[in-house]
């Protein structure tokens, strides 16, 4: 029983570890595009207020 419970871990931890840098790396990029989103639209906003005034 206890050999069963190491390789239940002994899977799980690598499997784990692959699915959080997996995940790290997704939330990175979303953030990255949210950012540059956002950039662009106060780009946007400064353009409109710089040809109103």
């Amino acid at each position: 029983m206890g050999s069963v419970i190491y390789q239940l871990i002994a899977i799980l931890i690598p499997i784990s570890i692959i699915f959080l840098v997996i995940w790290l790396i997704r939330s990175s990029m979303k953030k990255s595009k949210q950012l540059s989103k956002i950039e662009q639209k106060l780009n946007e906003l400064e353009k409109s207020k710089n040809n109103n005034h």
